[in-house]
């Protein structure tokens, strides 16, 4: 019964099963490709491109030489072998044609120059010296599968493309910028992910990139922290006590650490994160003691001209000496009362206040570890934070920390503390740009 005729795209590995039975039972291409319910070009087309050549039969005994004048008996060709006095016909001697002969010409089977172009149906496969064309089904379909992943290999995109692909993200990585940074602000001619696939395959050219590193770290044995204040002191303001807190007071508090420089110098940058706005401020630290602290924060309160409470009234510090005066970081410079409420982390648990600690990287790419703080001056510090938090995130949407912070922060505020946005092609975020080399 015929199959009605059906438009596909490819042939799959039944159909090219067919085909092999069809051919080795001597069916015709037509027959083949009527129970197919496709052309006959078509079947001859796959026939042609995926038989498999199994070169001639060298059966000991046989006949290896395959000339298509020898086989025909019309070689009158003689002295090939230039022996003085050798007049013998150079066909009954047995030396291959096709080392010796200018005029060898391969003899080719007429089933494998014309319909049906395979051996699969001839009783002489086994023994025939000539040139033996076989078509197997699963060969042409490991042959389409190789030819279909060759297709969609390499990059779609033109010169040009690469050529704009390549300029921007060198011209991003100059300015410490991240891939992701660069891919949210630009125009490029392709997704973020396609890009490191074809960094990875070696499709585009090799482009230093700083990427998120893999490393593995050994569990360590953690040892139960000593407390060195007298018990009681946290009563109230501990981490269990913030986590009381109803889930949104808590995403709006800011966590807050310090940074230190070059060991055994005593300038530090006091760091506060603002959580639900990726947000992190930068405040210059003479020494790291608990009255720089809080002479840091009065600063911000007046640069806050009122809202302090309303933007840092909630705030999780560590359980550092210099956050030990609790009732002065809670109590403000410009009224009677408490400008914030402070909570503190567990002793050896900075996972409790996760964010302050995860952005400080964006800090340390301008300002590496072991960096020295000493010719820092707040200006210079402000305008790493800018550039710090004018960089996209994912975490905020393909948006910065700074555009989010505009949204919240007053106009007033954002100026006195000297924090603008950053222009995406401006942005930096690499060592010795904004703040000198270390000496």
């Amino acid at each position: 019964m015929k199959r009605k005729k059906e438009r596909f795209r490819h042939l799959d590995v039944s159909m090219r099963r067919t085909i092999e039975a069809g051919l080795s039972s001597g069916e015709s291409l037509s027959s083949i490709a009527s129970r197919l319910g496709v052309s006959t070009s078509t079947v001859s087309r796959e026939v042609k491109r995926n038989r498999r050549n199994d070169g001639p039969s060298r059966k000991a005994g046989r006949d290896k030489n395959d000339c298509a004048f020898l086989k025909a008996k019309t070689c009158k060709r003689r002295n090939l072998c230039e022996i003085k006095g050798c007049g013998r016909l150079c066909r009954v001697c047995g030396r291959p044609c096709e080392r010796y002969c200018p005029d060898y010409v391969p003899m080719i089977c007429e089933r494998i120059e014309k319909a049906p172009f395979t051996c699969n149906s001839c009783g002489h496969y086994a023994t025939c010296t000539l040139e033996r064309r076989f078509y197997s089904a699963e060969t042409a379909q490991k042959a389409f599968a190789e030819r279909a992943s060759a297709a969609r290999s390499g990059i779609d995109l033109d010169d040009e493309d690469v050529a704009e692909l390549t300029a921007k993200v060198k011209a991003g990585r100059a300015l410490g910028q991240s891939v992701h940074h660069i891919f949210a602000t630009e125009d490029m001619p392709c997704l973020e992910r396609t890009f490191y696939r074809y960094v990875e395959d070696g499709s585009i050219p090799v482009i230093p990139l700083e990427l998120a590193k893999k490393v593995k770290y050994r569990g360590r044995k953690r040892k139960k922290a000593k407390d060195a204040h007298e018990p009681g002191f946290y009563r109230g303001c501990e981490y269990a006590d913030f986590m009381e807190l109803p889930p949104g007071e808590r995403a709006r508090a800011t966590e807050v650490d310090t940074v230190m420089g070059r060991r055994g110098e005593k300038k530090c940058i006091l760091s506060l994160h603002r959580v639900d706005l990726h947000f992190q401020l930068y405040l210059l630290l003479p020494e790291k003691k608990a009255e720089c602290v809080v002479r840091a924060l009065d600063h911000l309160e007046m640069c806050c001209e009122g809202g302090f409470q309303e933007f840092f009234g909630l705030m999780l510090f560590d359980r550092g000496s210099e956050f030990d005066s609790i009732e002065a970081m809670e109590s403000s410079c410009m009224f009677s009362g408490k400008r914030t409420n402070a909570y503190f982390a567990d002793p050896s648990r900075p996972d409790q206040k996760g964010g302050c600690e995860k952005n400080h990287v964006e800090l340390r790419k301008i300002l590496p570890k072991g960096a020295s703080l000493e010719g820092l001056d707040a200006m210079t510090l402000a305008e790493i934070c800018c550039h710090v938090n004018s960089t996209v995130r994912k975490g905020c949407g393909d948006v910065s920390p700074m555009q989010l912070a505009e949204l919240v922060f007053p106009k007033e505020m954002m100026d006195n503390l000297g924090l603008r946005l950053i222009p995406p092609r401006d942005v930096i975020s690499a060592p010795g740009i904004l703040y000198g080399p270390e000496d």
